[in-house]
């Protein structure tokens, strides 16, 4: 036991990136992603609705604009966004945005 101490400081830490393979038989490294639901003791799964990520996608059938933008397009140059140039632009748009209560 001693010699494998004195040998692991000989030799360093390994600093490499830990992956799935180098963890133990438990460590599951993912994606990041966070589950959207749990497994119970019976080994079922229950999806949790809070957890499901939703995508608000606007209906773009009759909009004219096209996905390219040319190099040929004038620039437009803006003001420097602040605090309150953004407070105003909220207080005007605040009826566009959907709310729903959260428990």
């Amino acid at each position: 036991m001693p010699l494998n101490v004195i040998r692991g400081i000989i030799r360093g830490a390994t600093r490499g990136v830990l992956t799935g393979k180098k963890g133990n038989k438990n460590f599951y490294k993912g994606r990041g992603v966070r589950p959207p639901g749990f497994h119970t003791r019976r080994g079922e799964y229950k999806i949790v609705q809070r957890k499901v990520p939703e995508f608000i996608v606007p209906d773009l059938s009759g909009c004219d604009l096209k996905p390219y933008v040319s190099y040929k397009a004038p620039k437009v140059d803006t003001p420097p966004l602040t605090a309150e140039g953004l407070l105003e632009q909220i207080k005007e748009n605040i009826h566009l945005l959907r709310h729903r209560e959260v428990p």
